[in-house]
């Protein structure tokens, strides 16, 4: 089997799928669809108008959140946004600590993104997505910490 293109709906249950840790088998049985169906969900094909339909999606997301990751980076991408899942693990023990996280990350990315606008090589490139998605990933947390304060604070 082929892998599908990066960027395509079947990319995405591709990576559904894998993001269960199961074999396809045992996640056809457990959505109630032959293992074909599942098969021809990841086929790339002008041939079909569907796929696997996102009611399957939605099921499996919930008994495997981390199914619903690449979904979700999939759907964000076509709306011209991101997803970034909240981290909530409680790693930083203060919101001095984690402004301070904010900051340090932030200016890694920022370093990242002028020696990428300047030098534009493959390494810089991908060094500026990394820093920034870390920083992106810092701030999200940050709100994160705030939202609870907040709660906690009602």
């Amino acid at each position: 089997m082929r892998r599908p293109r990066y960027g395509t709906a079947q990319s995405a249950v591709r990576a559904a799928l894998d993001a269960t840790g199961k074999r396809d088998k045992d996640v056809a049985d457990f959505l109630g669809v032959r293992g074909s169906t599942l098969s021809y969900a990841t086929e790339e094909s002008d041939d079909r108008p569907g796929g696997l339909g996102v009611n399957y999606l939605h099921r499996l997301a919930l008994a495997h959140p981390a199914a619903a990751v690449p979904l979700a980076q999939h759907f964000a991408a076509m709306a011209g946004g991101v997803y970034q899942p909240i981290d909530t693990e409680g790693r930083v023990v203060s919101l001095f600590e984690h402004t301070s996280l904010c900051a340090k990350e932030t200016g890694e990315a920022i370093a990242a993104m002028a020696r990428a606008a300047e030098h534009g090589s493959a390494g810089n490139l991908e060094a500026a997505e990394r820093e920034t998605r870390e920083a992106i990933a810092q701030m999200v947390a940050y709100l994160s910490a705030i939202n609870a304060r907040a709660e906690g604070a009602a």
